[in-house]
């Protein structure tokens, strides 16, 4: 599995560095107002150094096998998916609010916590997330029945 690593590590490392090479070409703006190229360079910035932190990792353990397999039940792939589908469908009728609220609770069997720390969490981030979506970045975000 280590050659799997540092194969995926040297490739992420390429990838960054062609898009690090290409953010650099987009306006980079000023402090107060960002340009187009700040968010590309600081993902691929991100990515490189995860890249490289991969690669460095398999390096130091050339001596494992590391055959052992993260078992990954099928069903939550299917289950994500299908809330994925829900999310997208409910979106524009019920508004961000809402639909991310029941997106992040009807992930509950998943994510195996208790009701009153997913309920809260949930409506915690969807107003976090619109806050800084809405106010912060100025993003208009469909507000559904809440609109009306």
């Amino acid at each position: 599995m280590a050659w799997k690593d540092r194969l995926s590590g040297i490739l992420f490392l390429i990838f960054s560095g062609v898009t690090i090479y290409l953010a650099l070409m987009l306006p980079m703006g000023r402090m107060g107002k960002p340009g187009p190229g700040i968010f590309p360079l600081l993902l691929s910035l991100v990515i490189a150094f995860l890249a490289l932190s991969l690669f460095l990792r398999a390096l130091r353990s050339k001596g494992e096998s590391g055959n052992e397999e993260i078992p990954t039940p099928k069903w939550r792939l299917v289950y994500l998916l299908g809330d994925l589908c829900l999310y997208v469908f409910l979106l524009r009728p019920l508004g961000f609010l809402i639909s991310t609220w029941i997106f992040l609770i009807v992930l509950k069997p998943i994510v195996k916590k208790r009701w009153i720390p997913i309920l809260l969490g949930s409506l915690f981030v969807s107003l976090v997330f619109f806050f800084f979506f809405n106010h912060l970045l100025k993003v208009e975000l469909p507000m559904g029945i809440l609109a009306r």
